[in-house]
């Protein structure tokens, strides 16, 4: 079911803006005739009068300066609770159904989806509900993480969304950080990975979710970063990272020396992907996905109202 939100946003470009059924259909990815039924569901809605509901236009008002700001393709906004306020249970579930909603809406046979992220994606695709299979694949793009809670490593991840969906899922069977380099280009020769990194420019949407250069990163309480490290992150002014490649405040990329240990897909080959999705919020992720905005790699940005709020503070 599409929510009132998309078809708001929709009937404000076409009806307002004149912007052109085959326009919209390029910006949310549907077909043509999917837009001519979704602007006769809003008018069905009474979503459309001589006007769009103030409401509506406010919501639609903040999605389209977070657009315009970070040139994203689209902004997708939770207003109906607050991170700042609201249990943080509540916001993964209201983020992570969103988020859902917009996976339901790109849905098709034979797309590639890449995958690289934690709690927040595990929370999304959790809230997926599919009405039936797809013909797809969905690939991992990180190492396993040993010792994290299972459901939040990128392996367990792709399969949970492959048996809502549909598919073939491909993971990865090897640590996200080796010690032994001569060791790692051994097995990426035979691990799928191989495959992926050679072949990136077959993917179509790359989902993940942003992670803070500091204490409150998973990888840190897991030793993959330890006090040393974070302080060199600080020194270099580096505040996020997304899928192991690290940015500064300002959306530059920044080498850390642990590239050639890391297992995943490096931010070159991302930047490649068509479709670039980010799912984050709450206060530890401001700035972190702030700096990922302005490295402008996210064509999506999916969050709730007092994280688009603060990003867009100067």
């Amino acid at each position: 079911m599409i929510d009132e939100r998309l078809l708001s946003r929709i009937a404000e470009l076409y009806y307002i803006h004149e912007v052109s059924q085959y326009q919209i259909a390029q910006k949310f990815n549907f077909s043509r005739s999917k837009v001519c039924r979704l602007i006769k569901e809003a008018r069905n809605q009474k979503l459309i009068e001589f006007n769009i509901k103030k409401e509506a236009m406010r919501k639609i008002d903040l999605e389209k300066q977070i657009e315009k700001r970070f040139g994203l393709q689209e902004a997708i906004v939770c207003f109906e609770i607050n991170s700042k306020k609201s249990d943080r249970n509540l916001i993964f579930k209201a983020v992570g159904s969103l988020g859902a909603s917009y996976i339901n809406r790109i849905l098709k046979d034979g797309i590639n989806i890449a995958v690289a992220g934690g709690k927040t994606l595990f929370h999304t695709f959790q809230e997926v509900k599919c009405r039936r299979k797809y013909k797809l694949d969905i690939f991992s793009t990180l190492g396993g993480i040993s010792f994290s809670k299972a459901e939040y490593q990128n392996n367990d991840l792709i399969k949970m969304l492959c048996e809502k969906i549909g598919g073939t899922y491909h993971p990865i069977y090897l640590p996200i950080i080796f010690k032994n380099l001569k060791n790692k280009r051994i097995l990426l020769e035979e691990d799928e990975i191989g495959d992926i990194t050679k072949n990136y420019a077959k993917l179509d949407y790359h989902f993940a979710g942003v992670g803070p250069a500091s204490k409150s990163s998973r990888y840190y309480p897991l030793g993959y970063f330890d006090l040393n490290f974070i302080e060199f992150l600080k020194s270099k002014n580096i505040c996020g990272e997304i899928g192991l490649n690290f940015f500064d405040i300002n959306g530059k990329f920044v080498k850390t020396g642990i590239e050639e240990k890391v297992v995943n897909l490096d931010i070159e080959k991302i930047k490649k992907i068509k479709n670039r999705v980010v799912i984050a919020f709450g206060k530890e992720k401001i700035i972190p996905l702030k700096g990922l905005l302005k490295s402008g790699v996210p064509t999506v940005c999916i969050t709730d109202e007092y994280t688009a709020i603060e990003i867009l503070r100067t």
